[in-house]
């Protein structure tokens, strides 16, 4: 594998960034339409409680809309105590030249690629395009934990997958595939690996990831999990019979895997009590990028 570009780089501190900022901008959004649900509720209520007699029947409509009214004002109460909690995800124009200066060439390139603009109080905000970007990396990391987590944890001796809810995914007889998988689907392993970390939050772990993202040395872990993973080539090995060749290992675990993944997917469908198999988002929509 070769290392990452600079191009990669600048595409995943960009997507990297736009995810850190969408944490305060969605409860944003999310605080704008609980108001407009306020609103409407209170309006309703005032216009129940009109004239001296209701009706059974209105009774219990204004009883009903009332208890619609306090459990919107509670999320709304939840959702400003969320956003306060977030605000830290928020980046003024002033701290991009003072605390966070060096993020500013990455923001510059957002701005460049209209996916990031400059509010009037001064606070970056994403775009429609923006937006748009960030619902695709959404859609990447769904596919992503659809059809790739099950190769995390991998028994190749005994031919089984490691179950998160009951094995003690520990020891060194667990081999994490992911980027071997990714190599045989022809999708870049960088990527794989960029969503394995974003999905497990191991980025924001790092008290000091903006520093490192502004020094360019925050995807070195990343880079280094790609490169020493197990690929196509490590899967193969010698028996009374011959060789078999490590495209003919990859290809039985990913046979079994995609089975085992439809069935954790379809038993998690009816622990949630879902009547009908949602579409499983499609693995090919990891291969997009989204600033070159």
């Amino acid at each position: 594998m070769s290392t990452l570009s600079k191009e990669a780089v600048q595409e995943f501190g960009a997507l990297l960034l736009l995810d850190h900022l969408m944490r305060y901008e969605l409860l944003q959004i999310e605080k704008v339409e609980l108001e407009d649900i306020i609103d409407q509720l209170e309006n309703g209520v005032a216009e129940l409680k009109k004239g001296f007699f209701r009706s059974d029947e209105q009774e219990q409509e204004l009883s009903y809309e009332k208890e619609e009214l306090r459990e919107a004002k509670k999320a709304l109460s939840d959702v400003e105590q969320e956003m306060e909690e977030n605000r830290h995800c928020r980046l003024n124009i002033a701290l991009a030249e003072t605390d966070d200066e060096g993020l500013e060439s990455l923001l510059n390139f957002m701005e460049s690629r209209g996916t990031l603009t400059v509010e009037e109080d001064n606070y970056y905000k994403a775009t429609d395009k923006g937006h748009e970007v960030y619902q695709d990396l959404v859609k990447q990391l769904e596919a992503y934990v659809t059809h790739f987590e099950v190769y995390a944890y991998v028994d190749l001796e005994q031919g089984i997958f490691g179950d998160p809810e009951t094995d003690l995914l520990e020891g060194d007889k667990w081999s994490d595939l992911r980027v071997a998988v990714a190599e045989h689907k022809g999708i870049d392993p960088y990527r794989v690996v960029f969503l394995a970390m974003l999905s497990a939050e191991t980025f924001y772990e790092n008290p000091d990831w903006k520093f490192d993202l502004s020094m360019g040395t925050l995807f070195q872990e990343m880079e280094q999990i790609a490169l020493e993973q197990l690929h196509v080539d490590d899967l193969g090995y010698s028996e009374s019979e011959g060789k078999v060749s490590g495209e003919e290992v990859i290809r039985d675990i990913i046979e079994q895997g995609s089975e085992l993944a439809a069935k954790r997917k379809s038993r998690e469908q009816e622990i949630k009590g879902r009547k009908q198999a949602e579409e499983s988002p499609d693995e090919q929509v990891i291969t997009t990028t989204y600033y070159w």
